[in-house]
């Protein structure tokens, strides 16, 4: 699973963009936090939104080689590792951690993803979730395993609903808030299904886009770690 995600977003990113964001959603991501200092941005692809960030230092974690030579060449300090092992840094390492549209690819292995962040967290540093939000009809079936509009890469990455993720931080002491959020991303390279299968998806997943435009297509955690 780990090499097959590598080699798709090894793909994707083959155009130097994985995604293009309006600037007023990387500014909106960018002012998350005002004081950062130093700047893990976990699964962070092509480099675009740790780029965007105002910050001493961002370093990038991702699984895609590719992806990490982009984010190197947009000026993140970028390093090739999965955010499910070991993290190659030193414990509290850094001030801020931003985690965008990543644990979804995870295959749900939070814990060991939440006590890595929280080892290389410093205590009273922030950590920043943005995540797909299952509870918006489109994000969900549009990434539900199975769902005949799924558009999802990979059938094992549904959207996720915040509850799953807030014990493990606050079982850690973590103080979290949670609020809904809105990002639009448009994926540069679109041929992950064949071209007949996403014409005819395509009806549906507007229909659906309609009915829930006014929906929040996101959810932020913004979360503490405790002194």
């Amino acid at each position: 699973m780990k090499d097959d995600q590598a080699r798709l977003f090894d793909r994707l990113a083959a155009r130097d963009c994985l995604y293009e964001y309006k600037p007023e959603g990387l500014a909106a991501i960018d002012g998350l936090v005002r004081h950062k200092g130093r700047v893990l941005d976990v699964g962070c692809g092509d480099g675009t939104l740790g780029a965007a960030l105002e910050s001493d230092l961002v370093i990038g974690v991702d699984l895609s080689e590719r992806c990490a030579r982009l984010a190197r060449n947009r000026g993140v300090h970028a390093v090739v590792a999965d955010a499910i092992g070991r993290l190659p840094f030193a414990a509290e390492s850094f001030d801020t951690i931003y985690c965008i549209d990543v644990l979804h690819h995870l295959c749900q292995a939070w814990e060991s993803v939440f006590a890595e962040i929280n080892r290389v967290l410093r205590r009273g540093g922030a950590l920043i979730i943005v995540e797909p939000d299952a509870r918006n009809p489109l994000v969900r079936w549009t990434q539900a395993p199975g769902s005949p509009i799924r558009v999802a890469p990979f059938n094992n990455e549904p959207a996720i609903y915040p509850e799953t993720l807030l014990p493990h931080l606050e079982e850690r002491g973590y103080a979290c808030g949670c609020e809904p959020f809105h990002l639009e991303a448009r994926q540069v390279v679109r041929d992950v299904f064949p071209l007949w299968q996403r014409l005819l998806k395509a009806p549906f997943v507007l229909a659906l886009a309609y009915y829930c435009r006014r929906m929040p297509n996101k959810f932020l955690i913004t979360a503490r770690k405790p002194l």
